[in-house]
């Protein structure tokens, strides 16, 4: 019966005995946080922003934009006339897309 009585107490001062829970706040300059990764944690952390949507894919940036990493205006109406003339190409006289395939036949081994 005293073994119970000891099993009982030492379970309960167990119980008493929680460990307690620290929260630490530290300030690290976000310069030296990426001037410390090395190359496998950098990639790793541009993943982690892109999934989180607080920068874009850079492979989202270039295809979006047709190969352009920043365009400019001239660039964004150059792209949507070609959007356009795509989806109409059936509107096209034969004249016209001879043409357009001409001039993008000059361009054929450049890029």
């Amino acid at each position: 019966m005293d073994n119970h009585i000891l099993n009982y107490n030492f379970k309960t001062h167990l119980n008493l005995k929680t460990m307690p829970e620290f929260t630490a706040e530290v300030d690290i300059d976000p310069s030296e946080f990426v001037d410390s990764c090395n190359n496998k944690e950098l990639k790793r952390l541009v993943e982690i922003l892109e999934e989180d949507g607080h920068i874009q894919s850079s492979t989202e940036t270039t295809s979006k934009n047709n190969g352009v990493r920043r365009p400019n205006i001239n660039d964004q109406t150059f792209w949507e006339s070609l959007e356009r003339l795509a989806k109409c190409r059936d509107l096209l006289s034969i004249e016209e897309e001879n043409f357009i395939n001409n001039l993008a036949n000059k361009f054929k081994y450049i890029r």
